[in-house]
Order: structure tokens, then sequence, then C-alpha cells
């Protein structure tokens, strides 16, 4: 067969191979090209659930997919993490963790699900929650500097409450107690409710709470926020100081964040990275989320990674503080 036509043969071949292989590459550069599910931890209506659900609205319209909510509830947050830890790593299936299920669990557990710092690739850290510690509104307590000066001279009589052993609140209570030589006694509820119905009952002197929660009994009426972990007080209560301001040196800060399984590629983080920026602009967003006692707090990638990093070392600490057996 002479070499022409051969030729002319073999070129359809040759160009169908091609854009073929040229397939998966295209369809990377063009990503995404189909709906993304978002993962989210911990129920619809919580503080984690309100900023992912308005994340992945931003998320939409930046990237032009819808971003779909998928509560995976369970475990602090283990079984959400888990399941995305393990996802393909394309881009089609993030995560929205919470502070205390990527960087505490691990701490509290024989075996722990994943390991934040090589399991997941992040993405940006997009809200804050802030907690607070509030007494019933009748308590004999008026100041921060009061209930301290009482721990101070009655070790072991005052008791706090938090939504569970190895909680955020219940670990913030820990690092309180050792940094500042205090002895107030932790009673753990099964969940936030119990927690507050306990406060409010007052079978303990004080609780430490998620902001939107505690902001709510304070517009109620029903209780008074003294002080707050942060790094700055919140706008939710600006006459309740930091804790570093009454002299105790700790500040610690929650978020909510996007994260994919590890390995996902480089083009697709930029593009997320980019998007949850664009998102994290929407007009309005910050008043709305203020409101209900979260804050915009955007990063980069690198920075959240920075984030992580610092809180897992941060829980691992208090959990050896607190003594907390491992399950």
């Amino acid at each position: 067969m002479p070499t022409t036509t051969f030729t002319r043969m073999l070129a359809p071949a040759i160009l169908c191979t091609t854009l073929l292989g040229a397939g998966p590459a295209q369809a990377e550069s063009e990503y995404p090209t189909r709906p993304i599910t978002l993962v989210v931890p911990l129920p619809a209506g919580s503080d984690t659930d309100t900023i992912a659900r308005l994340m992945a609205d931003g998320l939409g319209r930046s990237l032009k997919q819808p971003v779909v909510v998928e509560n995976r509830v369970g475990a602090g947050g283990q079984i959400a993490m888990k399941y995305v830890a393990t996802a393909k790593p394309d881009g089609y299936t993030l995560a929205a963790p919470f502070q205390a299920a990527l960087t505490l669990v691990p701490h509290i557990r024989k075996t722990p699900p994943y390991d934040p710092r090589t399991d997941f690739t992040p993405i940006g850290r997009f809200g804050s929650l802030g907690i607070a510690l509030v007494v019933p509104e009748d308590s004999p307590f008026k100041s921060f500097d009061q209930l301290i000066a009482k721990a101070r001279a009655e070790p072991g009589k005052l008791t706090f409450a938090s939504f569970g052993v190895g909680s955020g609140g219940h670990l913030a209570g820990e690092m309180l107690n050792a940094a500042a030589g205090l002895s107030i006694v932790h009673v753990p509820y099964k969940g936030t409710s119990e927690a507050r119905v306990g406060l409010l009952r007052k079978e303990v002197d004080m609780a430490i709470l998620g902001d939107g929660l505690a902001a709510l009994l304070v517009h109620d009426g029903k209780a008074r926020a003294l002080a707050v972990p942060q790094a700055a007080r919140s706008p939710l209560f600006p006459d309740a100081p930091t804790f570093r301001e009454a002299g105790i040196p700790l500040a610690t800060q929650g978020w909510v964040g996007l994260a994919g399984p590890a390995g996902l590629p480089a083009d697709v983080v930029q593009k997320l990275e980019a998007a949850l920026k664009e998102a994290a602009s929407t007009p309005g967003l910050s008043e709305r989320l203020g409101k209900i006692g979260l804050q915009l707090a955007p990063t980069d990638a690198a920075g959240f990674s920075r984030i992580i990093q610092d809180d897992y070392a941060l829980w691992g600490k208090a959990v050896d503080i607190a003594g907390i057996e491992k399950n």
C-alpha cells in the first residue's frame, strides 16, 4: 500500500484517538461540569449548617453549578469527615468542616478516623463562630472578675455546663481552669438544648455555649454573657471582656471552612479558592451572619492550612489538660 494512501487511512484514527485522549484533560480544565456535593457534619439549622448553606449558595453562583448541601450527622462530625476523606479527589465531594470535627475529634479517639493534616485538602476558612461564658440573668455574678474571684476563693465549688465531654465548650472550660489556676467543675450534658435547660434551671453556675444560643438567651433576658475566649470582643456582647482582658492568657475561635479529600488537583483548588473568596464578598452577607453570632473570616488555602495545624496542636494540649479518656 502506498505511504500516502496509508497515511490518509490512518489520519482519522489518529485524530479520534487524540480527541478521546484529550477528553479528561479538557473536562478537568472546565471544572465543574456537574453539581457539587457539600457535606455538612451537623444537622440542618445548626450554626455550622447555616454558614455552610450560605457558602454553598455563593459557591454555586461563582462556579455556575449547583452546590448541594448534604447533612451527614453523627459521632461528633466523624461520619461526615471520614466520608469526604475517602471520596474521589475530583472536586465534586467537599466538606464544610467545623473546628472540633476536624481538629479535636482525632485527639479523643483511640483509633483516629482521619488525620486533618494529611487526609484533606484545605481550600479556605469561610466563617468564624464564637463561644461565650454565660450565667443566669439573676446570678450573683455581675462580672467575670467577680466570678473568677469566687472560683479562686472556693476551689471546686462552682460548676460549668457544656454540651458534652470533649466538646469545644468543655475543653474551653478546662483550658480556663488551667490558664487561671481554677477548679471549676465540669457538668456535661447530652447536647446544646440540655445544657441550656441546665443553666436556666440553675443546675450549674455557668455555661460555655456557642454565640448563637448565648445571644438568644441574652436577648430574651434569661442570661448574661460575662466573658468570651476569643481574641477580640464579640459584637453580640460588647460589654463582655475577653479572657485575655481579664488577665487569663487564653484565646480560641471556632470556624467553618471548605475542604476536600487529599490530592485535589491544584487547578481545582485554585478555582474553589477563588469561588470561596467571591462567595464571601456577597453584598449583605456579613450583616446577615452577624445577626446570628457568626462572622465572615475568609482565608486562602495556605491560611486555612495553618489554622488547621495550629488548632490541631491547641486541642491536643487541651485534651491532655482535661484528662479526657480516649474512646
